[in-house]
């Protein structure tokens, strides 16, 4: 199905389409309107109102469009058999983004991925209809009614996760990343408010759990790229606050050498 572009949407991928490829301005263009469209998409659009990106036929890039270069090598690590919203919600955990189940799945369509799961990403579990963990051997080990698992947590627990991060428990129902969440962006939200769509936190002193909202910054994907990519990220807060403003010098040149090569 066609999209249909507003005006904005149209100034957007004209403003960002010189020096980019087609899939990177997909990736940018639905981080931006949490749209799903594709590199296709996006090649047609740009043939029927002539814009042109200018770039050779073919380039690697590290740091290409809505993920880095390690952030795609974990997808691709954990990409089979893990379902579209599983795998975003590991995604976003992981590195602190705040991207949607839908543009995961056009991420990985553009590039040919799949999770090899059968029907709409593997949405049923295996023990669909069953009791018990897997039903193994009947029903003879599952829980009784109203009884609690051996290892149950009560809301408000706290543990560390693989990564250093701190989750905390939040409620007793719905699937695993409705239950536990980061504690800092809890505490973040419960003070400042909810982080906007295309922004995430980050430790400026790399302490993930040196949870003092003074040590939390909420910068936007596009400065965290830049941040990782120049290697401008430091255990001490205030060389990160410098390196935060390098990276939006940087951004500035960017754009700059954008507008001089239009005019």
């Amino acid at each position: 199905m066609a999209h249909k572009y507003t005006k904005e949407q149209f100034e957007f991928i004209r403003e960002v389409a010189p020096g980019k490829y087609n899939m990177e301005i997909a990736d940018l263009f639905n981080a931006k309107f949490g749209t799903s469209v594709t590199e296709g998409q996006i090649k047609s659009f740009k043939a029927n109102h002539k814009i042109r990106s200018n770039v050779p036929k073919r380039r690697a890039t590290d740091n290409d469009g809505l993920f880095t270069k390690d952030q795609k090598a974990f997808i691709k690590k954990n990409v089979q058999g893990v379902s579209n919203l599983k795998l975003t919600d590991m995604v976003n955990q992981k590195f602190g983004l705040s991207i949607t189940a839908k543009q995961m799945k056009t991420w990985k369509s553009n590039r040919g991925l799949s999770s090899g799961l059968k029907g709409s990403e593997g949405t049923d579990p295996p023990n669909k209809g069953s009791k018990g963990l897997y039903n193994v051997g009947g029903n003879r080990t599952s829980f009784k009614k109203g009884q609690k698992p051996f290892n149950f947590k009560p809301i408000g627990s706290e543990r560390i996760d693989q990564d250093g991060y701190i989750l905390i428990k939040i409620s007793d129902v719905g699937p695993w990343h409705k239950r536990w969440r980061h504690k800092h962006r809890v505490l973040w939200e419960e003070v400042i408010g909810p982080v906007p769509r295309g922004h995430c936190l980050i430790f400026l002193d790399t302490n993930r759990q040196n949870l003092n909202l003074g040590n939390l910054q909420l910068i936007t994907q596009k400065q965290l790229q830049l941040l990782n990519k120049k290697h401008l990220i430091s255990d001490n807060p205030e060389l990160t606050k410098t390196g935060l403003i390098i990276s939006d010098i940087y951004s500035k040149i960017g754009e700059q050498k954008k507008k001089t090569k239009r005019a």
